[in-house]
């Protein structure tokens, strides 16, 4: 009997150790190269002059999935660099994405958890750098004991407003002007990091506090920064007095919104609930009672990774509402469009 046992454990042994295991040897795998580029030139200098951080990468996180869109492996790069090896990559095909100074992706685990992953505007820091997505068009391949390079193209989700200057052509009598603050009003605030759809979320509407986009009170329009939904990108204190006849020093003055892409044709400018663009509004203090006016600039169809310096003309009174029109004549405003490089531009009476 224990000769019948020794030779049944030899024979499982032996059918064992002929099973094929799941480990593949070195020669199997290959290596990515991989490096950050980007539409607009994220990394580098933008059209205008660079603000702050927003050319910075602090965090970034290469995702490497499967063709059934499971995750096979992330990596981190360092601080502001561009470009790493990834060694130890079994040949095949895979889809790649990253995703540059984001939110906690460590419940990621399929394509579909990263495309649908929410965001708001608030995860964007302009003192240490933009939210920014990119995945390569179609699949990558790995080829055993080789080096594929592949480029993944990063993206700002954000479109920056920048006002640049100011002219006072006011008549005589109104003497300086003084441009208080700067804010953007119709801000959309939440999308998801593929930047698929359209964001959604109004801050900031119609350019009054949170909660009161109907309210007619004028205590309830924005004027603080204390008064603005995400204020840190929204709204700009700037406190520069213009004499009459003179134009303002470059004043570079960033505000940051996901794009809000409705056409101009489609926005009812002077209502407080409903389909609105978003606008550029200065509050302008003048003449001898300091009278508070506002002068709105709508930007319609905007788009992620674009720039849109501001410059205006400040002839007559402004409103008494950030989202209504002034008089003709009384505002000229020009619109820089850049993608973050170059552009077009347009100008009117807004």
């Amino acid at each position: 009997m224990k000769r019948i046992l020794v030779w049944a454990a030899c024979a499982l042994f032996c059918v064992a150790a002929c099973i094929p295991t799941e480990m593949t040897s070195e020669a199997d795998n290959g290596i990515l190269v991989v490096s950050l580029s980007g539409a607009g030139d994220p990394l580098t200098k933008a059209g205008t002059a660079v603000m702050g951080n927003d050319a910075k990468l602090h965090h970034v996180e290469v995702f490497i999935f499967k063709t059934d869109g499971t995750l096979y492996r992330r990596d981190t790069l360092a601080e502001n660099v561009t470009s790493r090896s990834l060694e130890g990559i079994k040949a095949g095909y895979y889809y790649l994405a990253a995703v540059a100074n984001g939110p906690d992706l460590s419940s990621v685990q399929t394509r579909t958890n990263l495309e649908q992953a929410a965001i708001t505007l608030s995860m964007n820091n302009p003192t240490q750098g933009f939210l920014m997505y990119g995945a390569p068009s179609g699949m990558v391949t790995v080829n055993s004991g080789a080096a594929t390079s592949v480029s993944i193209p990063l993206t700002r989700h954000v479109s920056r407003v920048c006002l640049t200057t100011v002219e006072n052509r006011l008549p005589s009598d109104y003497g300086a002007l003084r441009v208080e603050c700067a804010f953007l009003e119709n801000v959309v605030g939440d999308w998801n990091i593929a930047g698929s759809g359209n964001p959604s979320g109004y801050l900031n509407q119609a350019g009054r506090k949170a909660g009161k986009s109907t309210s007619t009170t004028a205590a309830d329009m924005i004027s603080t920064a204390a008064d603005a939904e995400c204020a840190a990108l929204t709204f700009s204190t700037v406190g520069s007095t213009v004499a009459r006849g003179t134009v303002s020093d470059t004043l570079n003055k960033a505000l940051y919104t996901f794009p809000n892409r409705l056409a101009a044709s489609n926005d009812h400018f002077a209502g407080t609930t409903g389909n609105v663009c978003a606008r550029l509004v200065l509050l302008v203090t003048y003449g001898s009672s300091g009278d508070r006016w506002y002068y709105p600039v709508t930007i319609p169809a905007m788009e992620r990774n674009k720039s849109y310096d501001v410059s205006f003309v400040i002839s007559g009174p402004g409103s008494s509402d950030p989202n209504q029109k002034v008089m003709n004549g009384s505002m000229n405003a020009t619109v820089s469009v850049k993608k973050w490089v170059a552009g077009t531009s347009f100008s009117g009476d807004f």
